[in-house]
């Protein structure tokens, strides 16, 4: 006898073999006696528990044309616009995701935060989580940040969840809050167009009119898409909690920078998650203040090492062109050696050379494969053209771009994700530090 939320089905296919469908196999042998299970992936995963098929991705479409009632789980890596995975649905089979199977079991007394962006989703999730707890408030961290949250405990009062836009592109449950911190370009190649990028990343205020939106009034896409939606919460204006200068501002009074997270973008961070707090009827200073001893997520604007007056700071993850712009903007009068380059995603470069035009304190960019040599080209004739260099070894790199500072910042804020160098995440970042602290000895 079935039983459990996937009782309707005689085979389960768990598409992608992470931290999330790891999750999602554990949750089905728990709970589908009886039902076929198995994972699809490019290679078979070594620790596949006994009774648990393998199928190879290009076997997908004849796995549901066998027959029976299909339903397939899809991780967030696998890209909704995978031409096997819509062959699939059009064989008939199922599609869902752990997060939609979290919604739909969850306690319904149990308050979801959701929060999106291009860049900034992590840092202001986990700001949110951290001010949440210091009011005494039973909160979880989870999604693309924390544990899936498939596995996030049913008792927890509120659910702060990180997600991607590929979380977003399939989601079916509207959060209680959805907030996007901003909205650029970004992982083209899995949305297949900037425009389907940013409809799937507005699914999350846009499934259901009871979602609470809170969203940056400084995003230009942002405030075009949603100028006229009711039930939203705008931040960033001079009425509401904004942060000039990296300070944040509230209740029309000026409360202070955020020490352990430089930038103003960061602050701008915090006053989402005030925003919320806020409209939930809590103590929004005394959150504030216990950002206090809140410490900075790795890879995001982090001081890895210290030599004489320079200083390097690792951030890897500002993957876009617009990040490394906010990045920039964490250290101002200060001389800045940039490290740049990585995987080819179609970002805007030409808009990035205009952007480093009103910066006149980069004395180095150094690019990196894969596509160092696309950015030194879009920077050529700009002011920064005659400290553009092309450099494939990464330690020879972070080298050369101390190399051209005595006091300031060697600054690793690529402006492109890791790419086939770093196949792993956070690799890029380590090795960073590693060649920064082999310097400073």
């Amino acid at each position: 006898m079935r039983a459990g939320r996937f009782a309707d089905y005689d085979r389960l296919l768990i598409w992608g073999y992470g931290k999330e469908g790891r999750a999602v196999l554990a949750l089905a042998l728990a709970e589908a006696p009886g039902v076929r299970l198995g994972v699809i992936d490019r290679t078979r995963p070594e620790d596949l528990p006994a009774g648990v098929a393998y199928l190879d991705e290009d076997a997908l479409e004849a796995a549901v044309q066998a027959g029976g009632r299909v339903l397939i789980v899809k991780s967030p890596g696998v890209s909704l616009y995978d031409p096997r995975l819509s062959a699939a649905l059009r064989a008939g089979a199922r599609l869902t995701s752990q997060t939609n199977l979290w919604f739909e079991r969850k306690p319904a007394s149990q308050r979801v935060i959701g929060i999106t962006g291009t860049k900034g989703k992590s840092t202001s999730s986990a700001l949110l989580h951290h001010m949440l707890r210091a009011l005494g408030e039973d909160a979880v961290l989870a999604g693309n940040i924390g544990e899936p949250v498939i596995e996030t405990p049913p008792g927890a009062s509120t659910v702060v969840a990180e997600l991607s836009s590929y979380q977003c592109a399939d989601l079916l449950h509207g959060p209680d809050y959805g907030v996007m911190v901003n909205l650029m370009r970004e992982h083209i190649p899995w949305h297949r167009s900037l425009e389907a990028y940013q409809r799937d990343k507005a699914r999350l205020v846009s499934l259901d009119p009871n979602t609470r939106a809170v969203l940056n009034a400084g995003d230009d896409r942002l405030a075009s898409l949603f100028a006229h939606r009711p039930n939203t919460l705008w931040y960033n204006t001079p009425e509401t909690f904004h942060a000039p200068g990296g300070v944040v501002h509230g209740r029309g009074e000026v409360w202070g920078p955020i020490p352990s997270v430089p930038g103003p973008h960061n602050a701008l961070n915090a006053c989402a998650g005030l925003t919320v707090i806020a409209d939930m009827g809590l103590d929004a200073r005394a959150a504030f203040d216990s950002l206090s001893d809140f410490h900075g997520l790795p890879h995001r604007l982090q001081t890895v090492a210290v030599k004489g007056e320079v200083r390097f700071v690792d951030d890897s993850l500002a993957t876009t062109p617009e990040a490394l712009v906010l990045a920039l903007d964490a250290f101002p009068g200060e001389d800045v050696a940039l490290i740049l380059g990585g995987e080819e995603r179609e970002q805007d470069y030409e808009a990035l050379a205009a952007a480093l035009e009103r910066h006149d304190r980069i004395r180095a960019i150094i690019t990196i494969p894969e596509n160092g040599p696309r950015i030194i080209a879009a920077l050529a004739g700009g002011r920064h053209a005659s400290v553009c260099a092309y450099e494939t070894d990464f330690d020879r790199a972070v080298a050369r771009a101390a190399a051209s500072l005595t006091a300031g910042v060697v600054l690793l804020s690529p402006a492109a994700p890791r790419g086939r160098q770093f196949t792993v995440f956070g690799a890029r970042g380590r090795a960073f530090a590693a060649a920064a602290q082999a310097l400073a000895d």
